[in-house]
């Protein structure tokens, strides 16, 4: 039986192996181990991972601006596609987003990623094409 628990901190480097085998999803620096404990610090009980008895075969990140959601990093182990459990994982985010007063939430997708794409419409997600995502890194200044 898949458990849904929320994502605690022992839970990062299975959830980075998940992650780097999922196609499609893309890790950067802010992926690191401090920066992902932090968010998760900033962002209680938004966070969720699934196992399957001691292995961890789901896991997504969540966090809110205070006005609207954002959920990242959806990923389920290929053998346990197809079952819900990604439906699943995202209802929690919603669910925990909606006990926080945030009625509406963001993610991402790669632009080529058609898989993910299809897996978010299915689910009622929209595909917003009338704007475009910009990125700025802070530096540190010397």
């Amino acid at each position: 039986m898949i458990e849904i628990a929320e994502f605690a901190p022992g839970d990062y480097d299975e959830a980075m192996t998940l992650w780097r085998a999922t196609e499609g999803l893309t890790l950067r620096d802010v992926d690191s181990r401090q920066s992902v404990l932090a968010y998760l610090a900033r962002n209680p009980g938004l966070s969720f991972v699934a196992r399957d008895a001691l292995t961890l075969v789901g896991a997504v990140l969540a966090g809110t601006d205070g006005r609207r959601g954002y959920l990242q990093h959806l990923a389920v182990a290929r053998a346990y596609r197809g079952k819900g459990l990604g439906r699943s994982l995202a209802e929690r985010v919603i669910e925990a987003l909606r006990a926080c007063g945030i009625e509406k939430c963001h993610l991402m997708v790669r632009c080529e990623n058609e898989p993910a794409k299809a897996f978010w419409q299915h689910l009622g997600w929209t595909l917003r094409e009338d704007i475009a995502l910009m990125s700025h890194a802070a530096r540190m200044l010397s």
